[in-house]
């Protein structure tokens, strides 16, 4: 492939909801690690909910619990929004490679994928690229070790440093109010001064979910 140099343009952001600590680029690159089903469920679907604005959200399902009908409970009209399911990753590059530029990639459970490579994944990133398609990898682990989040990100998406945002998310709750807790390791350049630890009052957009 040549190598092609263009000026930047400034990229559209979207938040999943207001009080979320940053955007996500359209045209970007993210790995996301869930310590639980509730917060993977929650921010997948308000994720793809406010994609769905600016285009096509593919979703491939390949472990974890959400389904299309989570998406209903928020947003009425899902038209542009697709669903499947593999346990190829081969499958998945030859899926986005169908994909309209502009739209956006959602893999639940990506290290689960049965092919999974660093060349599958380079492959994957790259396409991605090419067509400006937003890439949002996620999973779900049964343990998490919050000790060593960056080896769990080593572990899991094999290039961590490939991706424009890297993040843990997990839902608590205490006497029916919920908070969303993320930890972000890694982002653009223009919000470096949000890395860390946020912690997020969500108590009015969960109440759809539960």
């Amino acid at each position: 492939m040549t190598l092609v140099f263009h000026t930047p343009d400034q990229s559209e952001e979207v938040k999943p909801f207001e009080g979320f600590p940053l955007g996500i680029r359209q045209g970007s690159s993210s790995a996301v690690l869930f310590s639980d089903e509730l917060s993977e469920v929650f921010l997948v679907t308000y994720l793809e909910a406010a994609l769905l604005e600016g285009g096509s959200v593919y979703h491939v399902q390949v472990g974890g619990g959400f389904t299309p009908s989570t998406l209903r409970r928020i947003k009425e009209d899902i038209s542009g929004f697709h669903f499947g399911k593999t346990y190829r990753l081969s499958s998945v590059v030859e899926a986005l490679k169908t994909m309209e530029p502009g739209s956006s990639l959602v893999v639940s459970g990506f290290p689960l994928l049965r092919d999974r490579s660093t060349d599958g994944l380079l492959e994957l990133l790259e396409i991605a690229g090419e067509k400006d398609v937003t890439l949002i990898l996620t999973h779900t682990p049964i343990v998490l070790n919050e000790l060593d989040l960056p080896g769990e990100f080593s572990s899991h998406y094999l290039l961590p440093e490939l991706f424009d945002y890297l993040f843990v998310a997990r839902m608590s709750s205490y006497r029916g109010h919920y908070r969303l807790n993320v930890s972000l390791l890694r982002a653009p350049a223009d919000f470096v001064g949000n890395l860390g630890e946020h912690s997020i009052p969500v108590d009015s957009e969960i109440k759809a979910l539960l």
